[in-house]
């Protein structure tokens, strides 16, 4: 803001318009109200210096003049100088909370990446069969099956599930412990599965996923 319309102001000397325009620029800029604070201690000071002058009555007009050039050049420059510290202030504090963003953000990355390879780490390394175990049974008997061959997964201290379920038969996926895996397969041969050999073969992980699937020759 222009530092003579500041004294202007001060010294009673704006038309009523802009001098209600101005006020209300002051109630709601707070940058405006500092620059006002400031012109007001200048201007108050400068009301001295003219009572002085007024008394003396013998400083020249020329003098008079400089020294209020000289007054209005300062406060023009402590307006800048305090517009400038609040720019640096501003820009500072932003910067601080971009870091502070940026390091959330970064420590949420990190920890969700640690939990993941914790995640995968406590998990078992299942091996998939690729064979498919058959067992034949009718129509009116795989739901029978079905139930016997989970039951024999739960005894091998795995665990079993139904799958699919159509005119192709019902399809089952069995999670059984590495060790358990001869004992579970033997169990199916008893229940009448065909288990290809490479599916009864021990795996190198913790735990094997079988497919069995129960079928019958007979049409619906």
């Amino acid at each position: 803001m222009s530092p003579d319309k500041l004294f202007d102001y001060l010294d009673g000397k704006l038309p009523p318009n802009e001098r209600a325009e101005l006020e209300e620029r002051f109630m709601s800029n707070e940058e405006a109200r500092r620059e006002l604070a400031v012109a007001r201690q200048i201007h108050a000071s400068m009301g001295n210096s003219r009572e002085v002058v007024g008394i003396a009555d013998a400083e020249p007009i020329s003098e008079r003049g400089a020294v209020l050039s000289r007054r209005v050049m300062i406060a023009f420059m402590i307006l800048v100088f305090v517009n400038v510290a609040f720019g640096i202030y501003a820009i500072f504090f932003m910067k601080n909370r971009q870091r502070a963003r940026e390091r959330t953000e970064q420590n949420r990355t990190e920890l969700s990446q640690s939990l993941s390879k914790t995640a995968a780490a406590a998990l078992p390394t299942p091996t998939l069969g690729i064979d498919e175990i058959a067992i034949n049974a009718p129509l009116t008997e795989r739901d029978t099956m079905a139930t016997k061959v989970i039951a024999a997964a739960t005894q091998s201290g795995g665990s079993a599930a139904k799958g699919l379920s159509n005119e192709n038969g019902i399809l089952i996926f069995a999670e059984i412990p590495t060790p358990s895996l001869n004992e579970f397969c033997e169990a199916l041969k008893k229940l009448g599965a065909t288990v290809p050999a490479s599916a009864a073969d021990p795996k190198s992980g913790e735990k094997t996923i079988l497919q069995i699937r129960i079928s019958s020759s007979e049409r619906q």
